[in-house]
């Protein structure tokens, strides 16, 4: 991607909707699509490369730097894209791959918690006729 388009896209990332421990769904596919249009979201599923131990090669140090920084890129973005208070309490995690898989975990199932309690209000209010 152009690196004009990357910015551009940027810039207009303080228009996403901060996440704040609702609509985990909505905001995770918002992130997903902006970190593809980032061209970072692969650090989410791809192991960091071999180092090449004692003697490594230069493509070996060159993917290395690069997944080093997607990956920090990638954590700044999903940090940046939630709430001061959340901020807080996951800014310490190592990877852009868990802080995804851990706020997924932690949000996913209060989100089908909270969509089960507003179906079965549903229900019982249609019940009522």
């Amino acid at each position: 991607m152009a690196v004009a388009a990357r910015k551009h896209i940027a810039s207009n990332f303080s228009k996403l909707d901060k996440f704040k421990r609702v609509d985990f769904r909505r905001w995770q596919k918002k992130m997903h699509f902006f970190l593809s249009s980032m061209s970072v979201v692969y650090v989410l599923t791809t192991p960091m490369p071999e180092d090449g131990g004692d003697n490594p090669t230069m493509e070996q140090v060159r993917k290395g730097t690069k997944w080093d920084n997607d990956d920090y890129v990638c954590k700044g973005l999903i940090l940046n894209g939630m709430s001061n208070y959340l901020f807080d309490i996951y800014q310490n995690i190592e990877s852009s791959k868990e802080l995804w898989d851990s706020s997924e975990a932690k949000y996913m199932a209060e989100d089908a918690s909270s969509s089960r309690c507003v179906s079965w209000k549903k229900t019982k209010e249609n019940t009522k006729i």
